[in-house]
């Protein structure tokens, strides 16, 4: 029987919906948007606590480490201000991304290396609440060595310039996302994969024989403004599973 991937829902773009008129409506609601997508089939919802607050908030980060039914993976930068909130409320995850105030999305994967002191000792502090940690990274060999030495548990592979490229290049790209893959497998690390995935690209990188897991976020509530979260997540775990849809 082949190896279930776990799928994560990442639900940040329904807060931006309630956000963009300054958080004063009560919709949508990230609990109810919550038990939706796990009545489709989520093994995981993620969130992103940024710096900026542009989607999702303090206030949302505790009512789900309070109600989620379902693995809760946390996504922040690697800050001292960061790191008190993931104690304090105590995800199942926390995956490190890079971030910048500019950006409209995340661009690229976290320097481990640069970084590696400073997440290294976060992560000691993580483990003091049974905290697992992953590091979201380009699909580079020294970034998987810095991950595997600092004591994360998983990496997890930006995806987002492999789906937006065409051809030899793009293939080129795969071929550095499975080489990584392999790599980081042989470390005892898990291996995750995220960012920029839709209906087409989730089915193509579901190849991936060491891949444990893909979070994804924008394309679902996109989707789901046409049949609903529900079922886009049915649709997306049938995909993980080889199934056309």
């Amino acid at each position: 029987m082949a190896k279930k991937i776990r799928l994560g829902v990442n639900i940040d773009h329904a807060a931006t919906l309630r956000q963009v008129r300054g958080g004063k409506t009560s919709y949508p609601n990230l609990l109810e948007i919550t038990h939706q997508a796990v009545l489709g089939g989520a093994d995981q919802i993620t969130i992103h606590l940024r710096e900026d607050r542009r989607h999702i908030q303090e206030a949302d980060l505790k009512l789900l480490s309070e109600s989620c039914p379902v693995l809760l993976n946390l996504e922040m930068a690697c800050t001292d201000e960061m790191l008190k909130k993931a104690l304090k409320y105590r995800p199942d995850w926390v995956c490190y991304v890079p971030e910048k105030r500019q950006e409209l999305t995340t661009e690229g994967g976290l320097n481990v290396v640069k970084l590696k002191r400073e997440l290294g000792r976060q992560i000691d502090r993580l483990l003091t609440k049974g905290i697992e940690s992953s590091m979201f990274i380009e699909p580079c060999l020294d970034q998987v060595k810095a991950a595997f030495e600092i004591g994360a548990d998983a990496v997890e592979f930006h995806t987002g310039h492999w789906v937006l490229l065409k051809g030899k290049k793009k293939e080129k790209e795969l071929q550095r996302i499975k080489e990584a893959s392999q790599y980081a497998a042989s470390l005892g690390l898990g291996v995750h994969a995220g960012h920029g995935l839709d209906y087409v690209t989730a089915f193509e990188i579901r190849e991936i024989p060491e891949l444990e897991e893909v979070n994804i976020g924008h394309s679902i509530i996109c989707y789901s403004l046409e049949v609903g979260i529900h079922q886009v997540v049915r649709n997306f775990q049938r995909i993980l599973a080889g199934k056309r849809i």
